[in-house]
Parts: structure tokens; C-alpha cells; sequence
């Protein structure tokens, strides 16, 4: 599969659909641009890495799911070796194109553009509905920034990886600065994760669970949610 990976049942024809547009309207979306880390790399140098955008799952009880993120991602090796020196001006314009052409290949990317530094200001929506045991990856499965898993006991699970700690001086090295938030969108019943705050969404049943990652936080977000079962929104 290619990037923005999904296993499962694919989005129904005539089935409601859950763009950007859709998910402002409902409001969902934060109000401005946050930013959030989030990589699942052996080693830093091998990886994508988010490093200023929002980013935001929507999950229903049916399995279905909107995926929104619009912002910065960096390539680290480019980075670090433009940094370094290493690179020539057209050798750093030949691999700004083959990066901008791998990420085309994938079109959840609405828009692509190179900001210098290794740096590329990016536009995804991916919306769709997973099977009983289903996979939802972004960036890819070498890449796996965000992903949705569900389960056949009607179960799923959120996540998102951020820096290990041998890590942390790398991106550093870089010049990369590290600060942001992942929000998770739900009306099923988290049975348990790491959110750092919960609050009713406003929007029928759906609750928001938000997380603030800095380089001094890295704790990897995780939400367990049990599809079968609707949340309850706690009285006022």
C-alpha cells in the first residue's frame, strides 16, 4: 500500500463524507493551526517527521474515520545534511523534487510545498470506514506517525509515536523545534489512554481527548475506545 495506508472496508459510495470543509463545519478542527510531533523510527535519519501542523482523528462508533493534517513536515536526513553543509543547491533542489514526487504518490496530500530546510508545508484528508479488524497508517508502514487500529471484539485503538530519548539530540542537531498538540474526536467509550484533557465536544455525543507534546513531554499519545458502547457525556 501506499502512504496513508488503510486496511478494512473502503469508503461507501453515497456515504456521508468527512473532508476539511465537513470538519470545520462540525467543529472539530482547533481554531488555528497547533502543532504536534509524532515519528516511529529506529533511527531519526531514516524518518518523516511532523514538526509543525494540527492534526486531528475523528472516530465514529461505526468505524468509520476522518483524518485531517495540515502543516509542516520535515525530512531529517535533508535537513540535517543541509545543515551540515553537505549538499549543493542543485543537489538540494533534485531531492526536494523526488520527496515532493514520493509524496504525490499518495493522493490523501492536497497540497505539497517545499519551504526550504527539508521542510514541506503539507494539506491531508483521508476519510474512511475500517473492517473488524481494520488498520489506518499515516504516513506509511515505515512511517507510522498516526494510526487507527480496530479490532474484532468492536474495540480500536489511537496512537501516535513521538521521539524516543537517544533521539531527541538529533532533532536538535537539526535545528528542529519540537511543541504541539494531537487531538482524538470520539463518540465511542474510551476505556482507557494518556489524554491530558477530556471534554465534551459539543456536537452530539463525541468527546475530545487532547495531548500537548513539547521536547520536554514525549509521552506517546494512546487512546483505547470500545465501539460498542456510546460515551456518555457527563452531566453539567
Amino acid at each position: 500500500m501506499a502512504s496513508g495506508e488503510t486496511e478494512g472496508k473502503p469508503h461507501a459510495p453515497g456515504a456521508r463524507r468527512f473532508g476539511l470543509s465537513a470538519l470545520r463545519r462540525r467543529g472539530f478542527l482547533f481554531p488555528a493551526v497547533a502543532v504536534l510531533v509524532s515519528a516511529l523510527c529506529l533511527f531519526v535519519a531514516s524518518c518523516w517527521l511532523p514538526n509543525s501542523f494540527i492534526a486531528e482523528i475523528r472516530l465514529s462508533t461505526d468505524r468509520s474515520y476522518g483524518f485531517v493534517y495540515e502543516g509542516e513536515l520535515t525530512w531529517v536526513p535533508l535537513a540535517q545534511d543541509i545543515r551540515a553543509g553537505k549538499l549543493s543547491q542543485a543537489e538540494i533542489a533534485e531531492k526536494v523534487q523526488v520527496l515532493i514526487r514520493d509524496l504525490n504518490r499518495d493522493n490523501h496530500f492536497k497540497t505539497i510545498r517545499s519551504l526550504g530546510d527539508g521542510r514541506f508545508q503539507v494539506r491531508y484528508e483521508a476519510q474512511g470506514r475500517l473492517g473488524e479488524r481494520g488498520i489506518f497508517i499515516f504516513l506509511r508502514r515505515t512511517d507510522r506517525l498516526v494510526v487507527i487500529e480496530t479490532f474484532e471484539d468492536g474495540t480500536a485503538r489511537v496512537y501516535a509515536k513521538t521521539l524516543k530519548q537517544n533521539q531527541r539530540q538529533q532533532i536538535a542537531d537539526s535545528g528542529i523545534t519540537i511543541n504541539g498538540k494531537f487531538r482524538v474526536v470520539t463518540n465511542g467509550t474510551a476505556t482507557r489512554g494518556n489524554a491530558q484533557s477530556v471534554k465534551p465536544r459539543g456536537f452530539q455525543n463525541y468527546m475530545t481527548y487532547d495531548w500537548d507534546i513539547t521536547s520536554e513531554n514525549l509521552d506517546s499519545p494512546v487512546l483505547y475506545v470500545d465501539l460498542n458502547r456510546a460515551a456518555i457525556l457527563p452531566e453539567k
